[in-house]
């Protein structure tokens, strides 16, 4: 005869009390979940590592324009911010300050698109991973699969909390 007192708490023994839900979250998803998030977080992890690499990589990257006449070039940091001014001839001094300030201002804008252009490229390819990675974390993914019948479980528990609550396992 098997022993139905439920003695020791999950030693192996042969007691046919009825599972926990915690004990059967733990059976549907064992290890298997566990292999999942830990892919996912590595996922998560290559991917933070990538974004901070082409941030790096912009943050030291400029962009420089030079005026038509060659006289003037302006150099911007990724972020628009004018670096340098540098005036390579003596032709400057003949521009009246309307002209100069107009020239600066458009060699500036320019600079500063390209700039903007720059930086949309680097991330491009990185552009929609997040979507991507949140869809296989929540829909379609092997995950989704093993918490649809933990989810019908809890539902059926009546107002139990689910896997993640602090409830009684009862």
């Amino acid at each position: 005869m098997t022993d139905q007192n439920g003695g020791g708490v999950g030693n192996g023994g042969s007691a046919q009390r009825p599972r926990s839900a915690r004990e059967q979250f733990e059976s549907v998803l064992g290890s298997t979940l566990q292999e999942q998030f830990g892919e996912m977080q590595q996922q998560v992890r290559a991917h933070t590592e990538k974004l901070a690499s082409v941030q790096r990589e912009l943050a030291a990257r400029t962009s420089t324009v030079r005026s038509k006449d060659r006289a003037i070039s302006v150099t911007v940091g990724i972020q628009g911010e004018v670096r340098e001014i540098k005036f390579h001839n003596e032709d400057y001094r003949r521009m009246d300050p309307a002209r100069l300030g107009k020239t600066l201002t458009e060699l500036i804008g320019r600079a500063q698109a390209e700039g903007t252009e720059a930086a949309r490229e680097a991330f491009e390819p990185l552009r929609g991973k997040g979507a991507e990675m949140r869809h296989s974390m929540l829909a379609g993914s092997p995950i989704e699969e093993l918490l649809a019948p933990i989810r019908e479980m809890t539902k059926n528990l009546g107002g139990a909390a689910g896997p993640r609550g602090g409830a009684s396992d009862g």
